[in-house]
């Protein structure tokens, strides 16, 4: 079970998350199936416009996203693919570093990375991916085996890049680190999701990490990006 979202407030600041979270979802209040006051909140129609005008606008996401990612494929000379998706409040994208295959499993070694609507933030993280592929590989079953949270190993000269890049683009944005993200406000319900009490990654970015097994699979520093939030003189 993920833990609760806390900080020591001597040393970081991340109220601004919370805050930010607070703005456009209404914390407390339950989502049933279309009906009641959560669909009236004023925040939850702001975050759809934007949505809206960023992802469902298609010459807006190509402008404002695609561009912007091909570019670092082109620099990496990797595969890049746009993971942006529905009603999720951010845009995404996955570079593949590695592909394998042996018989009917397949890995692969991927750098997600994401740009809140929320507020100012990103997010980046490697994953290994198993899935095992029925024989006339139209079906699969995938499942990610691994979490890289910081520059790491064979995951580091990409993670640095995609960090240099969104920090020269979207500036002033800062990254939340992997354990704080990972954690849950009780209370919380997304539009696109039907759990009960959403972690902040959930919130800011995406599900992809919504699984709570992930937590205990990890590599790397996971309190990576922290220095983002440190207090002056902490």
């Amino acid at each position: 079970m993920e833990p609760n979202f806390s900080f020591n407030t001597q040393s970081h600041d991340y109220w601004e998350i919370y805050e930010s979270i607070r703005k456009y979802y209404p914390i407390g209040l339950e989502r049933k199936e279309g009906k009641g006051i959560y669909f009236k909140y004023p925040g939850k129609k702001k975050l759809e416009d934007i949505i809206v005008e960023n992802v469902h606008d298609d010459q807006n996401y190509q402008e404002r996203w695609v561009k912007f990612t091909e570019g670092i494929g082109r620099e990496l000379r990797e595969e890049i693919i746009g993971t942006t998706y529905g009603q999720a409040p951010s845009f995404s994208s996955s570079i593949i570093l590695e592909r394998n295959q042996h018989k009917s499993c397949r890995h692969s070694k991927e750098l997600h990375f994401a740009v809140s609507f929320v507020g100012g933030f990103f997010q980046i993280y490697g994953i290994d991916m198993t899935t095992i592929v029925e024989e006339d590989d139209l079906r699969g079953y995938p499942s990610i085996n691994v979490v890289t949270t910081s520059p790491f190993l064979e995951f580091r000269e990409a993670f640095e890049l995609v960090e240099r890049r969104l920090r020269e683009r979207y500036t002033g944005y800062r990254i939340v680190p992997f354990w704080i993200g990972q954690t849950v406000i009780h209370g919380l319900e997304v539009a696109y999701l039907d759990d009960k009490n959403c972690t902040i990654n959930q919130a800011l970015f995406n599900n992809f990490l919504g699984d709570d097994k992930l937590t205990r699979s990890i590599r790397g520093d996971r309190y990576y990006g922290e220095r983002d939030w440190r207090r002056a003189g902490a």
